[in-house]
């Protein structure tokens, strides 16, 4: 009956059991030294390691047991291991022995090449009890060689045992040598969530007339339990359970046999118990390690912000920023900035924000700047807190005045729009007098456009008879500043979309649309701060420009039949438009307090359902508003007591 068992044996062994010239493991991702010296040096502090295995439990009285330990340690760029092992397969063949490893490591900019190799001996040999002409034992030598790659999470090995093809001379046949293997390997580590790392690997063992394919899959919990399963060629399937407590871990598999053996035999059984003798220093080092790797290998410029969170992927910036340069260090990309070399708030896109004494100043200047009916001269009661303002502009270099002139309803509206033109004029005249730059005045004019009232009395007409000062830091105009704000808040929304794991996200961005110091005649005019949108989308305008730089102001009482023209500028009626507005009824020529924009007509009804809003489309873009009046004073009162973020909607 022995004899029965001993030919079914070895007529396995000749079907499936050509890696059996050396021991079979299912953990060997868990202890790769034992299949590859190279690796062996991988970290600077002892590693130990023991495996137990025990292979087609009840298929002989006597069990297919190994045992594997393994000690290495890496020294700098070299390495040192030592591996004993005992492999006994159930009476007939056994091998133990012991091997000392040697590697050496190469540092690439992002990587790491390592070879090794290891000398050792191994005493094999076939003990039959029931038969002694099938007793036999020697010593023979082993040399295996290897090579490893690392870079990042990826590691590939490539390792050949058995490298001297020794002949066990078992008898005069040449048939009985341990040929030598080639072990390919490729495993990586990707981090799928805050709890969750998986773990894919591939072994492939080769020989002159067989490959077998070992498949891995392991997961990780909390960076504590292991819970895995893997395939492999010719054997079948197993399942990992394990647990890490940092220096000490181990792990249990079962072998689900699928072969030959599978009628006679209970599975195959194997467990590894680690440990690494590292202090809490060393440790902590090991996971700053990690965490380089993990920057390294998904951040391309190096500035410590991942890339798939970067703005600017490819060039090196700044955290705050989100990857991107910021010369200033306000946390806005130099590209979307509109003061680049000046700190700055968000939500101006990046300019200082005027303080309180300061916007003091321009409200007094406004207040008291009066010109008479038909006037361009600065009444004199003005002079004191105009000088007041040219002095905060002798402070600030990096200011810049916008200068907006208006005009009363009375006359026509070519001839106040002139005159608008000319008082602004005269401010400009009188900084410049009191030797601020004229570049960083800033002109422009509206006539009797975007009246503070309704004009029906005398005392609200001498309130249009104005012009308005606005501070700005940059001179892009509205349309650009706005084109700037979409553009960089698609990024960011994306880059939200991405840490939300979620398919669409909706973000809302606090901006200033920042008057224009060069503004361009439009059908609409945003002129309001705290733009709360979803979506800014610039109005865009085929006028030209109006431009009064250095140009002769001429008597606005002329005898002439035409109305003053200014020199080489077009004048174009600025309420005039050539784009189709369609306004609902409520909204008809009023003064809109919008509270969001929406590219999609469909947003835009859900967002006015049961929140008592309503929208009008102009321009193909979907306006919500919450509040109408044909009196801009009133949209203003109604907008400074709205809680939400919101701005007025110009009806011209």
């Amino acid at each position: 009956m022995k004899k029965i068992s001993l030919l079914l044996y070895i007529s396995i062994l000749a079907t499936v059991g050509f890696a059996q010239q050396f021991p079979l493991q299912s953990q060997y991702q868990f202890n790769y030294s034992t299949i590859n010296p190279a690796t062996v040096g991988e970290n600077d502090f002892y590693s130990a390691r023991v495996s137990f295995r025990d292979q087609w439990v009840g298929f002989t009285e006597t069990p297919n047991a190994t045992q594997i330990f393994t000690l290495t340690k890496g020294y700098g760029v070299n390495g040192l291991g030592l591996t004993v092992f005992n492999d006994h397969t159930g009476g007939l063949y056994n091998k133990s022995g012991a091997s000392l490893s040697y590697s050496h490591k190469v540092r690439l900019a992002k990587s790491e090449l390592c070879f090794g190799i290891a000398a050792g001996a191994a005493k094999v040999g076939l003990d039959a009890n029931d038969d002694p002409s099938a007793l036999y034992s020697d010593v023979i030598p082993e040399f295996t060689f290897g090579a490893f790659y690392k870079i990042g999470n990826l590691k590939l090995g490539i390792s050949v045992p058995g490298l001297l093809n020794v002949n066990m001379e078992i008898s005069n046949s040449d048939d009985n040598r341990l040929y030598s293997h080639l072990y390919s390997m490729i495993s990586y580590k990707k981090k799928l969530s805050d709890t969750w790392d998986v773990y894919p690997s591939l072994l492939i063992k080769t020989t002159a007339n067989h490959n077998q394919i070992d498949a891995n899959i392991n997961f990780k919990l909390r960076n504590k339990l292991w819970i895995g399963t893997s395939y492999r060629q010719d054997f079948g399937a197993t399942i990992y359970v394990g647990i890490d407590f940092g220096r000490l871990f181990s792990i249990y598999s079962y072998d689900i046999s699928t072969n030959e053996v599978s009628p006679y035999s209970n599975g195959s059984h194997e467990f590894t118990l680690g440990y690494d003798f590292i202090s809490e220093e060393d440790m902590e080092k090991e996971r700053e390690n990690e965490r380089k790797i993990e920057e390294d290998l998904f951040d391309k410029d190096k500035d410590g912000v991942d890339d798939k969170y970067d703005l600017c992927p490819d060039v090196a910036g700044d955290k705050l920023a989100n990857g991107c340069p910021d010369f200033d260090k306000d946390g806005v990309p130099d590209k979307f900035d509109l003061c680049p070399h000046l700190f700055g708030d968000v939500n101006a896109q990046g300019c200082p924000k005027l303080s309180t004494d300061e916007s003091s100043i321009i409200a007094i200047a406004l207040e008291n700047l009066f010109f008479g009916f038909d006037k361009d001269i600065i009444n004199s009661d003005s002079y004191t807190s105009l000088t007041s303002l040219a002095v905060l502009l002798h402070k600030n270099p990096s200011m810049f005045l916008l200068i907006e002139g208006y005009a009363s309803s009375e006359g026509s509206t070519i001839h106040n729009l002139n005159l608008s033109a000319r008082r602004a004029k005269a401010v400009q005249v009188f900084f410049t007098q009191k030797g601020i730059d004229k570049n960083r005045l800033v002109l422009d004019f509206y006539g009797e456009n975007n009246p503070v009232n309704t004009n029906n009395t005398e005392k609200e007409r001498a309130e249009n008879r104005r012009v308005e000062f606005d501070i700005k830091y940059h001179l892009h105009n509205t349309d650009a500043a706005n084109i700037l704000q979409a553009e960089y808040d698609s990024l960011l929304n994306q880059m939200t979309t991405i840490l939300n794991g979620q398919d669409k996200t909706i973000i809302t961005t606090t901006i200033s649309t920042n008057k224009s110091l060069k503004t361009e005649s439009s059908s609409v005019a945003l002129v309001e701060e705290n733009l709360d949108t979803e979506l800014i989308v610039p109005i865009s305008t085929d006028n030209n420009d109006l431009v009064i730089e250095d140009t002769e102001l001429i008597d606005p009482i002329s005898t002439d039949d035409n109305d003053l023209v200014i020199e080489d500028t077009e004048l174009i009626d600025p309420i005039s438009t050539d784009n189709d507005v369609i306004l609902e009824n409520t909204a008809k020529n009023k003064y809109l307090v919008i509270i969001q924009v929406f590219s999609n007509l469909a947003n835009a009804i859900n967002s006015t359902t049961g929140n008592d809003l309503n929208y009008l489309s102009l321009n193909g873009k979907h306006y919500v508003y919450a509040f109408a009046s044909k009196s801009r004073k009133d949209a203003e009162q109604f907008r400074s007591v709205y809680k939400k973020g919101c701005w007025i909607l110009d009806p011209k």
